[in-house]
């Protein structure tokens, strides 16, 4: 009887733990219907007067004017592609006639392309053509599962393809935000042909890591058994576990100069991941910007002059081709 009792009970705890798993893998990677024109960073959803809060909406409102005068000038292409499981990615494509430099701007967690329209103008302005994908299960894009990064990088090796078909001399730089970050990280370590530079902010170390952190500060729950648990079903029906999908990992891989770029006071990727991320590339050059201040996916509309101008030294450093612009 008592073998039988404790059968019953590890079978109940593995089916409620099984059950917690299978809840925050929907509530973590299944497709989320977010209105994308609706992102507001993390530091933006009080309505403070503060200083940062004046100047973050004098910044933003200079970030419109620049966007709508780059729409009124340069037309978007739609480049489609097939993905080996089936799905179509949708992208905008900005073309820069005469240029061999190529950027693809990497959007974070349930966002859209529609996030990076403000680099998209400023890497336009220096002479890129500009593409800028939603990833799979974002935006226009086909899929019902997020990436988190890994099935997202094998994604953007795929535009990296599309974009060295059409010129065999392309220079691409990638450019990812959050999410986004991560999953130039990620490439990064394949290590593809025509990768000339990466730029990262404010990626997370692994999904395993975030996840983590999420379970604590939105279920006061801990790693083990949960998290565990919502690996294997992650597996199960997105393809990935949470361990293997891991920006540390594929750093120590990566030979492509890459700029690390964080907001001192972001809570969400916390900001020590900056720290483990920097550490684990150990080839070919890297640097790092902190941007006092700021939160999660805001440095850029902080600190623009700072972002641009860090973003574009570093460039400047390891392109042939010549940059353009003052931004």
């Amino acid at each position: 009887m008592t073998v039988l009792i404790i059968f019953l009970i590890l079978i109940s705890a593995a089916l409620i733990t099984y059950a917690v798993g299978s809840f925050f893998v929907r509530f973590s990677v299944e497709r989320k219907p977010r209105d994308p024109d609706k992102f507001i960073p993390e530091s933006e959803r009080n309505s403070d007067k503060s200083s940062k809060s004046e100047r973050l909406k004098k910044n933003r409102e200079e970030q419109e004017r620049r966007v709508s005068a780059f729409h009124e000038k340069v037309p978007a292409e739609h480049p489609e592609l097939i993905t080996p499981d089936g799905l179509t990615l949708r992208s905008s494509y900005y073309r820069n006639d005469g240029s061999h430099l190529y950027v693809i701007l990497v959007h974070g967690y349930t966002g859209s392309r529609k996030e990076m329209q403000s680099l998209s103008s400023v890497y336009h302005s220096w002479g890129f053509n500009v593409l800028t994908p939603d990833n799979r299960a974002h935006g226009e894009s086909d899929g019902k599962y997020i990436g988190m990064g890994w099935l997202d990088k094998d994604d953007i090796e795929l535009w990296m393809k599309w974009i060295v078909e059409t010129d065999r001399d392309a220079e691409i730089v990638i450019h990812g935000i959050s999410m986004g970050g991560a999953t130039v990280m990620m490439v990064a370590g394949d290590n593809p042909s025509n990768l000339s530079a990466v730029v990262e902010d404010c990626g997370y170390t692994s999904v395993w890591d975030i996840f983590s952190d999420e379970l604590r500060s939105l279920f006061h729950l801990p790693s083990f058994p949960v998290l565990y648990m919502c690996s294997f079903v992650l597996k199960l029906k997105a393809g990935y576990s949470a361990r293997e999908a891991s920006s540390i990992r594929q750093l120590e891989k990566a030979q492509s100069p890459m700029l690390f770029i964080h907001g001192s006071d972001d809570h969400f990727v916390r900001t020590s991941m900056l720290d483990e991320n920097f550490a684990a590339k150990t080839h070919g050059d890297k640097e790092r910007l902190l941007v006092e201040g700021a939160a999660h996916a805001e440095s850029e509309a902080l600190s623009p002059e700072v972002y641009y101008g860090t973003v574009k030294s570093f460039l400047k450093r390891h392109l042939s081709g010549e940059l353009t612009g003052d931004v």
